[in-house]
């Protein structure tokens, strides 16, 4: 469940682009060079801001020219408005209990002044502004918060801001409606991508359906197996620290073979085409996960060529391929030890 939902300010709430390029414009010509068109700041901006100023004004130190974006930027803060849903998601946030951070390239002040223009400044516990790099920032204000990295969403609309977000390992989102081209997004495997500040509401609705109410959750997942005969485990907080089978939940509309294929590559990082059906267990309110559901685990198992190196994401303390011998003696949740055993009885890994 997302506890903790940190925000990006310019492009993600603050419906800005216009403001922030004409701002740029004036940076660039106070350095001699020509303006850039929308589309070409859609494409290539990104932060630290000397990444995107280079080929344009050379080699200038970033400081030099935060001063003078800066300083053109809160000329025009005063017409800076909110995208139309922000004031709902806000509210919705604060209803249900979901804890509110800012995580942004804005200077504090500028951020502070902008909050009390626009009467918010009493919806957010931490403002973390003047983030030229995210990436040290976001991992502050997740250390100092008292949620997990798997319960924290940070929602941004550069590249940077889902870099940020994949360094500190929590949830990644991103903005498809501000800054940045959705291609570009894309491109850095958001968790979860939003047309526009509805979506979010929608999710984090969502979250709080399946927290609150008592329904069954449909999962899927599965154990993988490499040619060498290893298994590939998890490790995840959800599961009081114990190892399991990388997989969640079945989305609204997706067969179970497509979520099992999306959930893998999501969590590992491997891409999955064939797979066997295994088994379905029933789990209710197991006392070895962290909250009490009814889910229905759905299981499939996948002999994979070779033994492709896994990546983990939010949700993973640690992956990796294990023995046969490794696993039996692993701390793996109930569930995971019941799917390896008959894996182990139809003769998909060796018995250890």
């Amino acid at each position: 469940m997302i506890r903790h939902l940190i925000l990006d300010w310019a492009g993600t709430l603050a419906d800005d682009r216009a403001l922030t390029l004409a701002a740029t414009n004036d940076t660039l010509a106070h350095f001699g060079a020509p303006p850039v068109d929308e589309d070409t700041y859609r494409r290539e901006f990104t932060l630290p801001v000397e990444r995107f100023y280079h080929r344009f004004i050379g080699d200038l130190p970033r400081e030099t020219i935060d001063a003078v974006f800066f300083r053109r930027f809160a000329a025009r803060m005063a017409r800076a408005e909110l995208f139309a849903d922000v004031p709902a998601l806000l509210h919705l946030c604060r209803l249900r209990g979901v804890a509110l951070s800012i995580c942004s390239s804005v200077p504090t002040e500028i951020l502070d002044t902008l909050l009390e223009q626009l009467g918010l400044r009493g919806f957010f516990r931490h403002i973390g502004g003047g983030a030229a790099d995210k990436i040290p920032v976001l991992r502050q204000i997740v250390a100092q918060a008292p949620f997990r990295p798997d319960e924290t969403l940070y929602v941004g609309d550069t590249p940077h801001d889902l870099e940020a977000a994949h360094a500190a390992e929590v949830i990644a989102g991103a903005a498809l409606y501000g800054y940045a081209t959705e291609e570009r997004l894309q491109a850095l495997r958001p968790d979860h991508a939003f047309a526009e500040v509805r979506d979010l509401i929608d999710l984090i609705d969502r979250e709080h359906l399946l927290a609150s109410e008592r329904r069954v959750i449909a999962t899927v997942g599965g154990l993988l197996v490499a040619s060498s005969g290893e298994m590939l485990l998890i490790r995840t907080a959800k599961w009081s620290g114990l190892w399991g089978l990388p997989g969640g939940k079945i989305h609204y509309g997706e067969t179970m073979l497509d979520a099992y294929r999306r959930e893998i590559s999501e969590e590992t990082g491997i891409r999955v085409e064939h797979a066997d059906w295994l088994c379905v267990q029933d789990c209710i309110e197991s006392p070895e996960f962290l909250e009490p559901r009814h889910f229905l685990l759905i299981n499939y198992v996948s002999r994979v060529s070779g033994r492709p190196q896994p990546r983990k994401n939010y949700e993973s303390t640690d992956i990796g391929w294990y023995s046969p011998a490794q696993v039996a003696s692993m701390d793996l949740n109930q569930p995971t030890r019941a799917a390896v055993t008959l894996a182990a009885q139809l003769g998909y890994v060796p018995v250890s």
